[in-house]
C-alpha cells in the first residue's frame, strides 16, 4: 500500500471501510433478529450482538493496524528490535488517538513483545511472550495470520466497562512484522446495539412485525451516521473541506518530519508557497461560487501536478502549498515550479465561462533557506510576495534580504490600520487654476503619511493599501474629510479626490461618495471625482454604472493620466466624462520635444470637439503654462502654481485670492498670480 495514502483514506479505512463491507450482513442479521424476537428470541438476540461487537473490533483492528504501517514512518524498525527514537515513539504513541483504540501491543514474528504504548522512553519491556500470554496453541494460530478477537468486560483495572481486545497480523510490503494487539473500548457500541434491541423488542412485543424491520433498519442506519459522521470529523480537521486537501493542520507534522529526515541524511527539501494572481477580481465580478468552484479546479490541477510523494496544501484562502521531497534542489524546485505555471495559467472553465487565474509561487529550501518549519513558511512567502512584484505568473527563490522587505511591507500595512483607526493620516491640497488668467478654481486633495512618523511616500504606502484591502475605508476617509474641508473654504471652489480602482471592485464606491456628501453638506457639484485608465481593465460594465450614478448626483467625473497606460479613445465615447486630465510625462516634455506638444495640441482639439474641460498636469516653468495656454488648455495644476499644501495653508491661499478679487473689483472668482502659488 503507498506511503502517500492520504489522512481521508487513511480515516475511512480506520472507522468506515469495515462498516461498508459488513453493511449488507448486519442489515440481514438485524431482520432475521426482529423475526426470532417475535417468537421470543431473547437470547439471540444477545448472541448476535455479541457477534457484532466482534465483527467490529475485528475489522476496526485490521484497519487500524494497516493505518498503522502507511502512516509511521520505520514502523519496521520497532518490530526489529530497534529501539525507536523519540519522535518514531511520540508518533506511535500518538497513534491511540484514532478511533476506539485506547492501548496496543506489538509482538514480533517469533511472539516477542516489542513495544506497547505509552512508553515514554525505549526499552524497559517485559521478557514475556505471546505463547505465555495466548497459549501455545492458540498464539501459533495468531502468529500465522488467523486474526483472533476477545471481547471482555472491565471497569476496576483500568480498562473500560466492555471492551475488545484483537490479534491481527501486521504486514509492510506483503512481509509479515508480527502481530498487533489492539484494544478498543466498545462500551459505547455495546450500549448502543442493547438499546436498539431493546427498543426492537418493545415494538415486536405490540404485534408490530412487519413494522418492526423499519425501525432496525432505521437504528442501524443512525449507527453508521454516527460512524460516517467520527470519520468526517476527524477528516475536516486536518483538510479543507472545499478542496479536499490537507489544510494547515494536517501539514505541521508530516513538515516537521520532513525536515528531521532531511537534517539526519543531509538532503533537501522545498516549500512552495503559491498564491493565486487577482482571485479576489474574480471573487469580486463572477460571485463567491465561481470562486469556489475556480479554487476546486485549481486545487485538482495542483494535485495532478504533483507526484504522490509530495504534498499539496490549501493553506487559507488563494493561498497553497506543496512539501516536496526526495529531489535534488533547487533544480526539482524549480522544475515544479516551472510546470505548475503552465498548468496553473491555463484557463478555468467556470460554469460555461472561460477564466483566467495565473499563480505566482515563492520557494524555500530547508535546511538551506531555514532550518525549522516557521522560518522555511516566512521565506517562502517573503519569495512568493517578490514573485508578485516582478509581474505575477512567475516564481522567485527566497535570497537574503526578501524577509527584510516583507516585513517592512506588513509593518507599513499595520500602520496604515493604525493610523485609519487613530485617524491620523492627512491631507495636502494643490491649487488648481484656470489657465489664461491664473484664477484659483479649486484643489485636488492628496493623502499624506501621518506627521511625525517615519516617512512613507504616496507611491509606497497606497499600492500597500490597495492589495491588503485597506483602500476601501481609507478612500472612503479621504472622501468625507475632503468634503468637510471644502465646506471650510470661504469661497464654493471645486474639491478633487481621486478614486482608487479597488473602491468600485471592492466597495461600494457610490455609497462612499453619498456618505461624504451628507455628513459634510457638500453640493454635489463641487465634487470632482478622478479615476484613471486603470479602472477600464475591470469588468466595464460594472464600472460604467457606478460611473452613472455618481454623475446623476450631480458630482463631476474626470478622467486622470490621460495618455498613459491603457489609453483608448473608446473610454471617452463610452462615458461622457466632464474633464481629461493630460499627464505630467506629455507636459514635462513640451519644451523639448515636438511630438509631446502634438499630442497635447491633438488632446486639447479632441476635448474642445466632444466638450470636455482639459487640465494640464505637472506644470512647473513658465514656458510651459505659455503654451498650454496658446494651445488652449483649460486648467493647470504643477508647481510653477503652488505645492500641495495643508488644510490651513489652502485657506489662505483661498483669502489671498478673494483679496485679489475685491481689489480687482470685477472678478466673481477668486484670482491670483502663478507667484501666489509658488
Amino acid at each position: 500500500m503507498s506511503r502517500g495514502l492520504t489522512m481521508r483514506r487513511a480515516v475511512n479505512r480506520i472507522v468506515g471501510t469495515g462498516t461498508r463491507n459488513i453493511d449488507t450482513r448486519n442489515i440481514l442479521l438485524m431482520i432475521a433478529l426482529i423475526v426470532l424476537l417475535a417468537f421470543g428470541g431473547v437470547k439471540l438476540g444477545q448472541i448476535a450482538s455479541a457477534r457484532m461487537l466482534r465483527s467490529d473490533a475485528l475489522s476496526t483492528s485490521s484497519n487500524w493496524a494497516d493505518s498503522l504501517v502507511n502512516n509511521i514512518d520505520n514502523i519496521s524498525a520497532v518490530f526489529a528490535a530497534t529501539a525507536p527514537s523519540y519522535r518514531l515513539l511520540h508518533s506511535l504513541n500518538e497513534a491511540i488517538r484514532v478511533g476506539d483504540v485506547y492501548r496496543y501491543r506489538l509482538w514480533d514474528t517469533s511472539g516477542r513483545l516489542v513495544f506497547i504504548s505509552g512508553q515514554e522512553q525505549a526499552g524497559g519491556l517485559p521478557a514475556t511472550t505471546l505463547a505465555e500470554l495466548l497459549g501455545k496453541t492458540v498464539a501459533k494460530a495468531v502468529l500465522s495470520g488467523t486474526e483472533t478477537t476477545f471481547a471482555k468486560t472491565g471497569g476496576t483495572d483500568g480498562n473500560p466497562a466492555y471492551y475488545a481486545v484483537s490479534y491481527v497480523s501486521v504486514e509492510w510490503n506483503g512481509r509479515p512484522l508480527g502481530v498487533a494487539e489492539v484494544y478498543l473500548d466498545q462500551t459505547a457500541d455495546k450500549a448502543l446495539y442493547e438499546h436498539s434491541f431493546l427498543f426492537t423488542e418493545c415494538i415486536i412485543a405490540f404485534g408490530m412485525l412487519l413494522a418492526g424491520a423499519i425501525p432496525a433498519v432505521m437504528v442501524y442506519r443512525k449507527m453508521r451516521d454516527h460512524r460516517e459522521a467520527q470519520a468526517e470529523a476527524l477528516f475536516l480537521a486536518e483538510h479543507d473541506p472545499l478542496t479536499g486537501l490537507p489544510n494547515r493542520s494536517g501539514l505541521m507534522e508530516r513538515a516537521e518530519a520532513a525536515l528531521a529526515h532531511a537534517t539526519r541524511t543531509q538532503s533537501h527539501i522545498a516549500a512552495l508557497l503559491i498564491d493565486l494572481d487577482r482571485f479576489k477580481d474574480i471573487n469580486d465580478t463572477f460571485g463567491h461560487n465561481a470562486g469556489d468552484e475556480l479554487l476546486r479546479q485549481f486545487a485538482q490541477r495542483l494535485k495532478n501536478a504533483v507526484r504522490i510523494e509530495d504534498l499539496p496544501v490549501r493553506m487559507g484562502g488563494d493561498e497553497f502549498f506543496i512539501l516536496q521531497v526526495g529531489l535534488t534542489q533547487p533544480t526539482g524546485a524549480a522544475s515544479l515550479a516551472q510546470r505548475l505555471i503552465g498548468v496553473l495559467s491555463e484557463p478555468y472553465n467556470v460554469a460555461g465561462v472561460e477564466l483566467s487565474c495565473a499563480a505566482s509561487i515563492g520557494i524555500a529550501i530547508a535546511p538551506i533557506d531555514a532550518k525549522n518549519w516557521d522560518s522555511l513558511i516566512s521565506c517562502a512567502d517573503a519569495a512568493m510576495h517578490k514573485a508578485k512584484e516582478e509581474g505575477r505568473n512567475t516564481f522567485c527563490f527566497f535570497q537574503a534580504g526578501m524577509d527584510a522587505a516583507l516585513r517592512e511591507r506588513r509593518l507599513i500595512e499595520d500602520e496604515i490600520r493604525h493610523a485609519l483607526d487613530t485617524n491620523a493620516f492627512q491631507l495636502a491640497f494643490q491649487p488648481l487654476l484656470s489657465c489664461n488668467d491664473h484664477r484659483l478654481i479649486g484643489f485636488e486633495a492628496l493623502l499624506r503619511w501621518p506627521d511625525g512618523w517615519p516617512n512613507q511616500p504616496p507611491n509606497k504606502f497606497i499600492p500597500i493599501a490597495e492589495e491588503s484591502g485597506l483602500m476601501v475605508p481609507l478612500g472612503a476617509w479621504v472622501l468625507e474629510t475632503a468634503c468637510r474641508a471644502a465646506m471650510e473654504w470661504k469661497a464654493p471652489l471645486k474639491i478633487a479626490v481621486n478614486l482608487s480602482p479597488v473602491q468600485f471592485r471592492h466597495g461600494d464606491v457610490v455609497a462612499a461618495v453619498e456618505k461624504a456628501l451628507r455628513v459634510s453638506g457638500l453640493p454635489p457639484e463641487r465634487l470632482e471625482l478622478e479615476v484613471t485608465e486603470s479602472l477600464w481593465l475591470q469588468n466595464t460594465d460594472s464600472v460604467v454604472d457606478q460611473l452613472v450614478h455618481l454623475r446623476s448626483m450631480g458630482a463631476s467625473i474626470a478622467l486622470d493620466d490621460f495618455g498613459t497606460g491603457y489609453s483608448s479613445l473608446t473610454y471617452l465615447w463610452r462615458f461622457p466624462f466632464d474633464k481629461v486630465k493630460i499627464d505630467r510625462s506629455f507636459v514635462k516634455e513640451m519644451e523639448l520635444e515636438p511630438k509631446a506638444e502634438a499630442i497635447v495640441n491633438s488632446v486639447v482639439a479632441l476635448a474642445r470637439t466632444l466638450h470636455l474641460t482639459v487640465t494640464a498636469e505637472g506644470v512647473e516653468t513658465p514656458v510651459q503654462a505659455d503654451s498650454l495656454n496658446k494651445i488652449g488648455c483649460d486648467q493647470v495644476q504643477g508647481y510653477l502654481f503652488g505645492r500641495p499644501v495643508p488644510a490651513a495653508a489652502a485657506n489662505i491661499l483661498i483669502s489671498d485670492a478673494l483679496s485679489g478679487m475685491e481689489t480687482a473689483g470685477t472678478s466673481s472668482c477668486p484670482a491670483a498670480t502663478p507667484k501666489s502659488y509658488r
